[in-house]
């Protein structure tokens, strides 16, 4: 069963680190600007345009619906006209989260509850190792998607999430053992045979199908939001007679937020946390700089500052762009390639490769 105390009891028992994302509380003193979701109007001589051409259409489906109707009972706010709606890009077919009105640097588009939120770490076992992502799939699988009860509360949002029968961005994870070997990266191979055996001890160890496992996991893996709480000790502490925090990392999920498409170099939002200190917690998305009407909604995956490798090993996807990529090849090391001339294939040989190929992968 999923453990009767959930994810807030952490912390509201342990300072907060956020990992990836920001966090305040509503009544900061501190605060120069009240954060708010609404939007001033233009004014002066012309009218501005605080819209975009539309690229998307709205997710009108029985699934999205009754998961809106769901957030709305627990208070969320933004959703729909107030804020945000989910659609389908007119340009890939791909869903995402789209603004439905113009928003400053800053504004909170969206926001849910914590109650919301899907704990994957059970409060008892806050050992000394950080739970494995093939745990936090076993955890959903039994606390959430085989557990009757709980598929009768959750359905609206378990209801919405991606199947094994439906289409998705396979991660490493699905790879055969000669295509993980073709990836030739040596820190991507390396990130791979590990979830791999992970997936393959548990499974067996638990009783369970590794099929199911290993979709639990990739579910876990390019869904999930991962919060850094500090155990044992004071964060930030300095000084001889100073207790240093252990930093422990947990994982949630987030209905409805969890929706929002990645972007490594040009995101124009982040996931922000309210009052985590208090019982009504919330989780919300904010605003990193002016958005207009029409326009999707992006966040940073992770941590914000993901590789290409880390982005394919857990969400299976490896963007067009991406500055980390840089920062990592410059400052090298055993696991990676320095040189064109390490790979087997040449740039125009892959390109060829995907063109004859195609979408191959799935497209979630």
């Amino acid at each position: 069963m999923r453990p009767s105390v959930g994810v807030f009891f952490l912390l509201s028992i342990h300072p907060v680190v956020v990992s990836g994302f920001a966090s305040s509380s509503s009544s900061s003193a501190s605060k120069k600007r009240k954060v708010t979701n609404q939007s001033k109007g233009a004014s002066g001589f012309g009218q501005k345009n605080d819209s975009v051409p539309t690229t998307h259409t709205r997710d009108g489906s029985e699934q999205i619906n009754n998961l809106l109707s769901f957030l709305a009972r627990w208070k969320s706010e933004g959703l729909g006209e107030a804020g945000t709606e989910v659609g389908c890009s007119t340009l890939d077919g791909r869903r995402g989260m789209y603004a439905t009105k113009p928003f400053k640097k800053g504004d909170l588009l969206c926001k849910i509850p914590s109650d919301c939120a899907l704990a994957l770490s059970d409060p008892s076992q806050m050992g000394d190792i950080d739970q494995t992502v093939a745990e936090g799939g076993r955890n959903f699988l039994q606390w959430y998607a085989n557990n009757d009860e709980a598929k009768i509360t959750w359905a609206p949002y378990l209801d919405t999430l991606p199947t094994q029968d439906s289409n998705f961005d396979p991660t490493p994870d699905f790879y055969s053992d000669e295509e993980i070997d073709s990836l030739e990266y040596p820190l991507a191979i390396r990130l791979a045979a590990e979830r791999r055996m992970q997936i393959a001890e548990l499974a067996e160890t638990e009783g369970l199908s590794k099929e199911e496992l290993e979709f639990a996991t990739w579910l876990i893996s390019s869904r999930s939001f991962v919060i850094s709480i500090a155990v044992g000790g004071d964060e930030g502490a300095a000084g001889p007679d100073a207790v240093a925090a252990n930093k422990k990392a947990i994982r949630v999920l987030l209905p409805y937020l969890d929706m929002i498409n990645h972007s490594s170099d040009n995101a124009n939002c982040e996931l922000h946390l309210i009052d985590p200190e208090k019982d009504e917690a919330w989780f919300a998305i904010r605003a990193t700089r002016p958005i207009k009407a029409g326009k999707e909604i992006t966040i940073s995956y992770g941590t914000g500052v993901e590789s290409s490798v880390e982005l394919l090993q857990n969400y299976g996807f490896v963007p067009d762009e991406n500055r980390i990529d840089k920062m990592m090849l410059k400052k090298g090391g055993d696991e990676c390639l320095e040189s064109l001339g390490d790979w087997s294939t040449t740039l125009k040989e892959d390109e060829k490769s995907l063109e004859e190929g195609g979408d191959t992968l799935g497209n979630m």
